[in-house]
């Protein structure tokens, strides 16, 4: 007779328990999910397989680690078959880290590389324009994601010009397809696109797996190439990804980056109306100032403009008398100097000033003469005294005299006869000659 479904299923699992049972097992976590009863369930995979495991909460409560994607960990625990859908499944009693995983690796060692290049520099990031007129949506046309940021932009501004480039946000190949729509929206003239202020790169959240392919190199260098600054809203508030690191402004969520690049149209409004307000009381004011004002003036004992003038040009009237005084004292006073000047630059004075001139110059050359002469005298006395000086402390004296010179052939002078043995060979230095000699 044939087994039914849960014969079958029974019967798998007693042999998968029978013949594996308890098993220790490493691998990297994929997928990570933590359910409301405090299970946690997630998959263990390597480059060839995965397999489905789930962490109690009993057990799950006394774990120190916490598991996320890309992690590489060792776990024990015992292979079964769950019955409500007939798969196999890893139930795990403990788990202990190994190292990191090989997308974390991948990932950890291309933000290291473009790190060093620069493409994370602060410095070449730009701003976001304050008052945006329009932005370009690079996301997925299907799912809740454009709908929330649609919605979210228009709440807050619903002036600006929406644009959606629908791409493949998941999967091989769909980093090529954002970088393509990078390009084309960063040329607008060249494909014929809308010119737009700033772009959102956009996708809702997921696993390691599922967000790869904005930790893809092409997709990093389109981001930093492109000429109109890009924003980057990929995942959940935990989630980082390559192209966070490089855009000019990293999003937590998809509606956040919204919320970072607009303005509220509600604080506008709110601005705008209290800056109105603010400017009809600085009008009203100053009108009941300058009516104030008027009023004084009109019940003034000065009933016309031309009373109210006429001290100020009485006072204009001394000022100008006091400008002419002034300017013809000092106008008389400059004359008087130059005539002075003219009468000290006369012929007579001038030539009586170069000739006593000549004669301090003619009186300073001969006392410079003279001092020379006896400057040059008195050096030359000193040069003869010092000469005979010289001369007489000369061992050239003491030999003209019959004395000697004796030295050993290191050129050292024999001073000690004791220092001396038979047998030495000595230099002699005559007043005329040298000669050697053997000591005996």
């Amino acid at each position: 007779m044939p087994l039914s479904v849960t014969e079958l299923v029974c019967r798998l699992k007693h042999t998968v328990e029978i013949n594996v049972g308890e098993q220790s097992v490493v691998g990297e976590i994929g997928s990570c999910k933590a359910a409301s009863s405090g299970h946690i369930y997630f998959t263990l995979k390597d480059a060839h397989c995965q397999l489905q495991c789930a962490l109690y909460a009993f057990r799950a409560r006394s774990l120190r680690l916490q598991l996320r994607e890309g992690m590489l960990v060792e776990l024990r625990g015992k292979a079964t078959v769950w019955e409500g859908r007939g798969a196999l499944q890893f139930i795990v009693d403990s788990v202990k880290e190994a190292g990191v995983g090989t997308l974390q690796q991948q990932f950890e060692a291309l933000k290291a590389r473009l790190a060093a290049e620069g493409l994370f520099d602060p410095a070449r990031k730009r701003p976001i324009p304050r008052f945006p007129q329009s932005v370009a949506l690079v996301t997925s046309a299907t799912g809740a994601v454009i709908q929330d940021m649609r919605h979210r932009l228009e709440q807050r501004a619903p002036w600006i010009t929406t644009y959606l480039y629908p791409v493949q946000v998941q999967g091989k190949g769909a980093e090529l397809g954002i970088a393509r729509a990078l390009e084309q929206l960063g040329t607008p003239t060249r494909y014929n696109m809308p010119a737009v202020d700033y772009i959102i790169i956009a996708r809702g959240g997921g696993s390691l797996e599922d967000l790869w392919c904005f930790n893809e190199e092409v997709l990093a260098r389109a981001i930093a190439a492109c000429p109109i600054p890009v924003v980057s809203a990929v995942g959940h508030e935990t989630d980082f990804t390559i192209a966070d690191f490089v855009a000019d402004l990293r999003a937590p969520t998809p509606t956040a980056a919204i919320e970072l690049t607009t303005p509220d149209a509600a604080e506008l409004r709110a601005w705008l109306a209290g800056t109105a307000r603010h400017l009809r009381q600085q009008v009203t004011r100053s009108l009941q100032m300058a009516k104030l004002r008027l009023k004084v003036v009109q019940q003034s004992r000065l009933g016309t403009p031309q009373e109210l003038l006429a001290p100020y040009q009485q006072q204009l009237d001394t000022l100008a008398e006091e400008l002419h005084d002034t300017l013809h004292n000092r106008l008389q006073k400059e004359r008087n100097r130059l005539s002075l000047c003219a009468a000290r630059l006369s012929a007579p004075s001038v030539l009586q000033h170069i000739r006593y001139a000549a004669a301090q110059l003619q009186q300073n050359r001969n006392i410079l003469i003279s001092a020379l002469h006896n400057r040059l005298n008195n050096n030359k006395a000193r040069l003869e005294t010092l000469t005979a000086k010289l001369a007489a402390a000369s061992p050239q004296n003491a030999l003209d005299r019959g004395f000697a010179l004796v030295s050993t052939p290191d050129g050292k002078l024999a001073r000690d006869a004791s220092a001396l043995t038979p047998g030495d060979e000595l230099r002699i230095r005559l007043a005329r000659g040298e000669t050697t000699a053997i000591v005996k």
